[in-house]
């Protein structure tokens, strides 16, 4: 019986030995292969990094935002790296080779710009993007009545201004007036009433502004 408990024991003390260099094999051929894959990316890093110093490159291209209101100014940045020139499409702006510069625009449409650098041998590289323009909301530049009060019967003459509008109308009469930067027009209040100058832009959107006038 103590021969038996002695062998299964044995064995038991075998098998466990036997699992450990297993796992002590497998263990070495993970690092072996570990090793191996760190070795070919730090091979790679090197090789790109040479590529770095060496390749006509294009770093960096875009803009602060990729969509602005007609009249604002968008900001667009660039880099290259190994280029002896670089230039816009559209040209916007004379361009010198950059590691890092920005630049402003101000598009009034939908716009594709395109980034080409050009390295000493003649190749070129380019990169592109594009920026949409949202139309701008119409906006009263001014408004200006001649009198805020008059006796029945005389007339008012209001002055007015205005961006971005289609159509210029005072309400509540429904007057239509021309959509212009400077204009003028007379009208025969009949009772004291407040008035609203309203223009209309793209999309339905407007601008408002009240004025009230006295009737005696």
């Amino acid at each position: 019986m103590r021969q038996t408990f002695a062998a299964a024991g044995m064995i038991s003390a075998l098998g466990a030995l036997y699992l450990a260099w297993v796992w002590q094999q497998r263990r070495s051929a993970d690092l072996r292969m570990e090793a191996a894959a760190q070795e070919r990316r730090m091979r790679g890093w090197v090789i790109r990094d040479e590529d770095r110093q060496t390749k006509l490159r294009i770093v960096q291209f875009y803009a602060a935002s990729a969509e602005v209101v007609d009249g604002d100014r968008n900001l667009i940045c660039y880099g290259v790296r190994n280029a002896v020139s670089v230039r816009i499409e559209p040209p916007v702006e004379a361009l010198a080779p950059s590691l890092s510069r920005c630049f402003w625009t101000e598009p009034h449409q939908d716009t594709a710009y395109k980034l080409v650098a050009a390295g000493s041998d003649g190749r070129e590289v380019s990169e592109s993007f594009r920026v949409r323009v949202k139309p701008a909301p119409p906006r009263i530049l001014f408004l200006a009545a001649s009198d805020r009060q008059i006796q029945a019967g005389y007339p008012v003459t209001v002055c007015y201004g205005v961006a971005h509008a289609d159509a210029v109308r005072i309400d509540p009469i429904g007057w239509t007036l021309a959509p212009a930067a400077r204009n003028c027009a007379r009208f025969y209040p009949k009772i004291t009433r407040e008035y609203t100058l309203v223009a209309t832009g793209e999309a339905g959107r407007v601008d408002t502004e009240k004025f009230t006038v006295q009737v005696r």
